[in-house]
């Protein structure tokens, strides 16, 4: 969004400062779409500028659809701006549908960079009866960028700031030509304005020549310039504003102070009949050619993939700017001659606006032809490995491979092809059912902006069967007859099915074949031991002697 500067004005609003703080100085005025130098009469330039929410008078223009300064509780409504209507007229409102809480109205061209020459504006509004809370913003410039002024003109704007009571005074409506310098500082010494008296003309006609240095205004009674000349204003110096990237505003909205009640100011209408701009410069020369390019943009339109702004010229000159659109709006950062296309660009167009300087000073701009809407990406992807030991009871592990950054991966196991349910991790632990098989991992990646991609590693080798671990059994008891002596098998792998058989000085004992032994008298002077077998299936058997035991007495 733009900060735009509250544009009171003079002795008056330095005391309505006072009372609202230096940080109501700025308000937020849209953010929007860019470019250049136009005219109205028989020069209109041939770039209105980037869709907007209407077209009027050749130009596009969006409404205001954010909150904020310099409304006093910061509502704006963009219902509040009607039109054009049948006979080519906009309508800006004032509502107070509650009765205590007032909305404002305001619109903005899309297109940047006017620059020098010639502004008009019909107003039907007898704005001597404005209400004293009411700020008739009328026709200005404005560029966020171009500070410390910000290249704010002011064409018209009219209000009786609140009325004064607040400091025991009484201000009529008046209205003011001017422009500021440096919007840091207060009224009076930040501008350069000069107030006159308001008439009770129902219909007003305001024009504004912008040249180097040099800025004329002049207000008319009734439509066009063969009414009274009610004002006529010469600023010149130094401090006038030289062209940026300014859009033009208009707004009508309510001041907090000044000793008004602005939560109770009723509805307030004003119609803006006409608006016209006629640029200084109706045959520019650029820069980079006698006549401006218009940008071509190459590149594939796919996420991921990088377009470059292009005005088939070996140098864009010094200076150039540009400024790259998703759908008509701006896209924030995006001002370099290339852009990367991301997620949020999917489905829509993008096109890019350049600037450049004239020989006299002027910003003109080019717009290209939109792109096609933009499709998804296609992700880099590279076939996984495998990795661990193959056989029952290890641990298999995935190497992904090479990847666009930032994908996400799925994964899923295969025995023999056949899809394992539930192993969908990057890791798997061998079990029975594998052993012989041959192991594969299907790896599906997944980014925002981007058709997903799957890809199969090779499979290895079969699954070889497990290693038990199997511990050596140990003996414990009393050696001597009628005492019972027990297997201590330890720990073997989990599931694994032990069986044992004690034998007697080497021969193995007969029917003995439980996790313990009671020593009989034939046992006396030989020695004990067991021998534990362990069985699992998918894992090769394996068989585990104790040491034997002392004599039995």
């Amino acid at each position: 969004m733009q900060l735009t500067t509250i544009r009171q004005r003079s002795r008056k609003a330095l005391e309505v400062l006072g009372s609202i703080g230096l940080s109501a100085l700025l308000l937020l005025s849209g953010a929007g779409p860019s470019p250049a130098a136009e005219a109205a009469a028989g020069s209109l330039s041939a770039d209105p500028g980037p869709q907007g929410d209407f077209s009027w008078k050749g130009q596009n223009w969006e409404r205001r659809s954010w909150n904020g300064a310099p409304q006093f509780n910061k509502s704006f409504d963009p219902a509040n701006v009607s039109g054009p209507d049948s006979n080519g007229f906009i309508t800006m409102s004032i509502t107070n549908p509650s009765g205590s809480a007032p909305a404002g109205a305001e619109f903005q061209s899309t297109r940047q960079g006017f620059g020098y020459g010639t502004y008009s504006t019909t107003v039907e509004k007898d704005v001597s009866s404005l209400q004293k809370e009411a700020v008739w913003g009328c026709l200005f410039t404005y560029d966020a960028e171009a500070g410390p002024g910000y290249n704010e003109i002011d064409l018209c704007e009219a209000s009786a700031w609140g009325g004064g009571s607040a400091y025991g005074q009484s201000w009529p409506v008046s209205q003011g030509h001017g422009y500021w310098f440096d919007a840091g500082k207060l009224p009076g010494e930040g501008n350069n304005t000069v107030d006159f008296p308001v008439t009770a003309n129902p219909v007003l006609t305001h024009r504004m020549t912008w040249a180097p240095g040099k800025l004329t205004f002049e207000t008319y009674a009734g439509e066009g310039y063969s009414g009274a000349l009610l004002k006529r204003t010469v600023l010149e110096g130094s401090t006038v504003p030289v062209p940026a990237r300014e859009r033009i505003h208009f707004n009508l909205w309510v001041v907090g102070s000044g000793g008004g009640d602005p939560a109770h100011v009723k509805p307030e209408t004003v119609t803006i009949r006409d608006f016209s701009f006629t640029s200084a410069a109706s045959a520019t020369t650029e820069l980079y050619g006698a006549a401006a390019p218009v940008p071509a943009i190459a590149g594939a339109p796919n996420v991921g993939a990088a377009l470059t702004a292009s005005t088939g010229t070996e140098s864009s000159g010094p200076g150039t700017a540009y400024r790259w659109y998703r759908a008509g709006a701006p896209i924030p950062g995006a001002t370099g001659p290339t852009y990367a296309l991301t997620a949020v660009d999917l489905g829509k167009a993008v096109g890019v606006s350049v600037t450049g300087s004239t020989a006299d000073g002027q910003l003109v701009s080019r717009h290209s032809a939109p792109t096609a809407p933009v499709r998804p990406g296609t992700l880099a992807a590279s076939a996984p490995s495998v990795t661990g030991t193959v056989k029952v009871g290890s641990a298999l592990g995935v190497r992904p491979g090479i990847w666009t950054t930032g994908t996400v991966y799925k994964y899923q196991w295969y025995r023999s092809g056949v899809p394992i349910t539930g192993a969908a991790a990057a890791t798997y632990r061998l079990i029975a059912a594998d052993a012989g098989k041959k192991m594969s991992i299907r790896i599906t990646g997944i980014k925002p902006g981007y058709q997903p991609a799957a890809k199969t590693s090779a499979v290895t080798a079969p699954v070889a069967a497990g290693t038990l671990k199997a511990p050596v059994p140990a003996v414990s008891g009393i050696l001597r007859a009628g005492y019972v002596l027990t297997a201590n098998s330890g720990a073997w792998t989990p599931g694994t099915t032990l069986r044992f058989q004690w034998y007697r000085s080497g021969v193995v004992i007969t029917g003995a074949t439980g996790r313990t032994y009671r020593l009989v008298a034939a046992d006396r002077a030989d020695t004990l031991k067991v021998r534990v077998s362990g069985s699992l299936s998918g894992y090769t058997a394996a068989i585990r002697f104790s040491a034997p035991t002392a004599r039995v007495r």
